[in-house]
């Protein structure tokens, strides 16, 4: 028998609220918040993989994509082609400050050189800049201040 204090009602039916469980998984179920199929309690994930509809797309949950079978056969979407013609990334792009390798994703051209973003720093003061504070003087990059201070007029004729 369940007593009133451990009572719980889902699934047209009396339960222990330790007992109202994932029919599969074990998991522990929130009223409400659960699936059925023959009476008996699953978590959304479970139904989805063993009742949901098969493939990509079709329900709700990444568990309805998954099958209890091995499907072997070659999908007329599969590259079965093995290819002879590979690629050898080999020329690594170097920062112009720290001469580490510069991926793709932190890349900043500046004056036409690469650098990494926080690599690019005033060559008097060693301030950090953005690509558009810059300012170049024989080659190198320098912030506003320093470049006006160094390079700038001096008010001598």
């Amino acid at each position: 028998s369940v007593y009133a204090a451990e009572e719980l009602k889902a699934l047209n039916k009396i339960w222990h609220k330790m007992c109202f469980k994932c029919t599969h998984c074990g998991k522990k179920l929130t009223p409400g918040m659960e699936t059925e199929h023959d009476d008996k309690p699953y978590c959304k994930n479970c139904y989805g993989k063993h009742y949901g509809p098969k493939g990509v797309g079709g329900g709700a949950t990444a568990g309805c994509l998954a099958t209890n079978t091995e499907d072997n056969s070659v999908s007329k979407f599969k590259n079965t082609h093995e290819g002879k013609n590979k690629v050898n990334i080999t020329a690594q792009e170097k920062c112009y400050t720290c001469e580490k390798t510069v991926y793709a994703a932190e890349k900043l051209i500046v004056l036409n050189k690469i650098y990494h973003k926080p690599c690019v720093k005033c060559k008097a003061c060693n301030k950090t800049m953005s690509p558009g504070e810059v300012l170049e003087h024989e080659d190198e990059i320098y912030c506003k201040t320093c470049h006006a201070r160094d390079f700038g007029p001096h008010g001598k004729v």
